[in-house]
C-alpha cells in the first residue's frame, strides 16, 4: 500500500532524515550537494527509496545523526517493507481463493491456499485465510481437516474483530458447528450453532440463520435418539424433539421466504421423519407423500445436464429414502422395498451420500424379509465402498454397524466383529459416539 507523499511519520527513517534537514534549515540540493541527485533525497525522505549503507553514511555526517540510529531505522523499515509486501501476497491468495469459492471450485481454493504455513502470515489475516481454506474442505466435504483450520482460526481470531469482518466471524462459527455435527461431535456443535445464532442481526442473510436453525433441528434429532435420551430419559427425548421441530419449521419457513423451494421441502421431509420418532406416522406418511408426489413428476421433467437435476434428484432420494425407514417400522415390506429401490436409484444422479443411505435401508429392509438374502450383504457393503473416500464418518459407522450386526445374525461371529470393530474404530476417529439416527444427512450446503 503506497505511503502517502505529503506526511512522512516522523518515527521513520524518511522522517528523521527530513525533520534533521528542515530544522537545519536545508533544501534537498544543499543535501544532495554534487554526490546525488535531489530527487534521491527526496525519496529516501518519503520512504520510498531503501538508502544503501554508503549514503546512510553520507546522509549521518551531513545531517549530525547518528549513524547508529538511521541503521536501526532503516532496518525497521526493512521489516515493515517485508510486511506490507506480505500482506499484499496473502490478501490477494485470500481473494483468488474467495473467487474460486463463489464459482463453486472448492479443489481451486485449495489449491490456492493449500501450502499455507500460518506462522508466517500476518496475524491480522490469519484467521479469515485459515476459515477460508477451512470452508473449501467444508465445501468438498473434507471434514476433518476443515475442522483442524476453523480451529486454528477460532484461535487465531482477535478478541474484539472489527465491525466490517463480525460477519465472516459468525460464519465461521456456523461452519465449525456443521463440521461438528457431520462428526458426530454433537454437544459441540450445539454450542457452536447458539453462537451463531446469537452474533445473528437483521442484516444477517436469510439463509444463514434458516441454515442454523435446520442445523439446529438436526443436531437435537440425533440427540433425542441417543439411548439416554430414549428409554433412559423419555422425557428429555420429547423435549428434544419438540425444539427440533421447532426449528425445522422455523428454518422451513425462512426457505419459503427466499424461494428456496428446494431446501423447503427437504426441510419438510425433516419435520414428517421427527413426526415419525414423535410417534404420530400416519401424519409423518402423509408429510412425506406430499413431498414426493410434487417433486418426483419435477425430476423426471428435468433433462440431463440441467443445474437443478442434482438439487431434485437429492430431494427425491431422501424422501423415498424416509419413506422406506417408516415403512420399514411399520413392517410394510413391500412398499419400504419400492421406495428404498427408488431412492437407491435417484440417488445415482445425487450425492454419494444418497446412494449409501438409499443401500443400507434398502440392505435393512432385505434381511427383515430374508435374513440370508445375498443382496442384503451386498447393499451394506455397498454402502461402505461409496463412503470410503470421505469424511462422512457418520454415515460410515452406520454402514458398518449395519453390516456388522447383519453379519452376527448370519453366524458370521468373526466377520460381524471385525465390521463393528471398525465402526467403533471410526467413532474414536469422529471423538464422538455415534448410532442409527432417524434424521438423514442433510444437505444444507450442497
Amino acid at each position: 500500500m503506497p505511503r502517502p507523499s505529503k506526511h512522512v511519520p516522523p518515527e521513520t527513517l524518511g522522517g528523521r532524515i527530513r525533520a534533521a534537514r528542515e530544522s537545519q534549515r536545508l533544501s534537498l540540493a544543499e543535501v544532495a550537494a554534487e554526490r546525488y541527485s535531489t530527487s534521491l533525497i527526496s525519496q529516501i525522505e518519503r520512504n520510498r527509496v531503501e538508502p544503501s549503507q554508503e549514503s546512510l553514511q553520507y546522509l549521518s555526517e551531513k545531517l549530525k545523526l547518528p549513524f547508529g540510529e538511521l541503521d536501526r531505522l532503516a532496518q525497521m523499515q526493512r521489516e515493515t517493507d517485508s510486511e506490507e509486501q506480505q500482506f499484499k501476497h496473502y490478501e490477494e491468495l485470500r481473494t483468488r481463493a474467495e473467487q474460486a469459492r463463489a464459482n463453486k471450485a472448492p479443489l481451486r481454493g485449495l489449491e490456492i491456499l493449500g501450502n499455507l504455513s500460518f506462522s508466517q502470515i500476518p496475524p491480522s489475516l490469519r484467521w479469515r485465510l485459515a476459515t477460508l481454506r477451512g470452508q473449501c474442505y467444508f465445501d468438498h466435504r473434507k471434514f476433518l481437516p476443515a475442522q483442524q483450520d476453523f480451529l486454528i482460526a477460532i484461535a487465531e481470531k482477535p478478541e474484539a474483530v472489527p465491525l466490517d469482518l463480525q460477519a465472516e466471524e459468525m460464519i465461521l462459527h456456523l461452519r465449525l458447528a456443521a463440521t461438528y455435527r457431520e462428526l458426530e461431535q454433537l454437544e459441540e456443535a450445539l454450542k457452536e450453532y447458539q453462537t451463531a445464532l446469537d452474533m445473528m442481526d437483521f442484516n444477517t442473510s436469510l439463509l444463514y440463520i434458516a441454515e442454523t436453525h435446520w442445523g439446529l433441528s438436526l443436531v437435537a434429532s440425533v440427540l433425542a435418539d441417543k439411548p439416554t435420551n430414549g428409554h433412559v430419559c423419555p422425557g428429555k427425548r420429547a423435549e428434544l424433539l419438540s425444539t427440533a421441530l421447532d426449528h425445522a419449521k422455523n428454518a422451513s419457513v425462512l426457505y419459503r421466504s427466499v424461494n428456496d423451494s428446494v431446501r423447503e421441502a427437504l426441510l419438510l421431509c425433516q419435520i414428517g421423519l421427527i413426526e415419525k420418532a414423535r410417534g404420530n406416522p400416519d401424519e409423518a406418511r402423509q408429510q412425506l407423500r406430499n413431498v414426493l408426489d410434487t417433486w418426483q413428476p419435477r425430476l423426471e421433467l428435468t433433462l440431463e445436464g440441467q443445474p437443478q437435476r442434482k438439487e431434485r434428484a437429492n430431494l427425491v432420494s431422501a424422501v423415498a429414502c424416509s419413506l422406506a425407514s417408516l415403512e420399514l417400522q411399520e413392517q410394510h415390506y413391500d412398499d419400504a422395498e419400492a421406495y428404498a429401490r427408488l431412492a437407491k436409484k435417484t440417488g445415482q444422479q445425487s450425492y454419494k451420500i444418497r446412494r449409501a443411505e438409499a443401500s443400507m435401508i434398502l440392505g435393512r429392509i432385505l434381511e427383515a424379509k430374508q435374513l440370508h438374502d445375498p443382496e442384503a450383504q451386498q447393499a451394506f457393503e455397498y454402502a461402505i465402498n461409496v463412503l470410503a473416500s470421505t469424511d462422512r464418518l457418520s454415515a460410515r459407522i452406520r454402514a458398518h454397524n449395519w453390516l456388522g450386526r447383519h453379519l452376527m445374525k448370519k453366524g458370521d461371529v468373526a466377520a460381524g466383529e471385525k465390521e463393528l470393530d471398525h465402526a467403533f474404530a471410526l467413532a474414536n476417529l469422529a471423538s464422538g459416539n455415534t448410532g442409527p439416527t432417524i434424521i438423514p444427512e442433510g444437505e444444507p450446503v450442497d
